[in-house]
């Protein structure tokens, strides 16, 4: 097979598998939805929003035979390294989003809805009468928004660079650091992208979600393959 009907192939294969993964997280987003709903706790909906932001690493993997054009070899001898990339990075995305979830948990009981079965369960309290909704609302769009960046920073990239130069498990991050110190500005307007191509559509506009989130992450996946190629010359 040529190249270049490997390149369509290839091109043609992460369009069907970044779909599909966009589809189970809109799936997996609205069964939680309507289960906080059932429970009356649909003001805890944007938690778990932002907290899919997360995964973002896991779904830009189905993006990486766009990389081809960009390799000097395509043979997969870089599998191994990639491999124990991305296992560290689905370890602690996981754990960050478990943290997360149960920090979401805590705050809301105490700060949102102290008579909910959350607060009940945990013996949690609330400390104070008076409401921060609103508050808890602009904070879960803030921590959005970092975890857009922490996404792309910790997981993106490490496994980007593994992918193109294989430096090394630690060697990935440490050149993944250095990237993202040199074009934090540039990371940081991608992440508020990603940030609301994540919450606002599965928020408010549902099935949108199946397509500005697929064409949101694949602009910054190939934004970031093009600024680091140029930036590793």
């Amino acid at each position: 097979m040529s190249k270049n009907k490997l390149i369509l192939k290839n091109n043609l294969l992460s369009s069907i598998l970044i779909l599909f993964a966009s589809i189970m997280i809109f799936v997996i987003a609205q069964v939680i939805e309507q289960f906080l709903i059932n429970y009356d706790l649909a003001s805890m909906y944007i938690s778990f929003c932002a907290g899919f932001i997360l995964f973002t690493p896991l779904v830009s993997l189905t993006l990486h035979p766009l990389l081809l054009t960009h390799m000097d070899n395509i043979k997969t001898q870089m599998v191994k390294g990639l491999v124990i990339s991305v296992g560290l990075v689905a370890i602690v995305q996981g754990l960050f989003f478990l943290i997360w979830m149960t920090d979401a948990i805590a705050i809301y009981s105490i700060y949102v809805d102290a008579n909910s079965f959350l607060a009940k369960a945990f013996n949690i309290k609330r400390t104070s009468v008076s409401d921060f909704s609103q508050a808890f609302y602009g904070v879960n769009l803030l921590l959005a928004w970092l975890f857009s960046l922490l996404s792309l920073t910790l997981g993106l990239l490490p496994c980007l660079i593994a992918r193109l130069d294989n430096l090394g498990v630690v060697g990935n991050f440490v050149s993944a650091f250095s990237f993202a110190k040199k074009h934090k500005l540039a990371l940081a307007l991608q992440a508020l992208c990603l940030a609301f191509s994540v919450v606002m559509p599965l928020m408010y506009g549902k099935y949108l979600f199946i397509v500005i989130f697929p064409l949101t992450l694949s602009w910054i996946f190939l934004a970031l393959t093009k600024c680091y190629l140029t930036y590793r010359q």
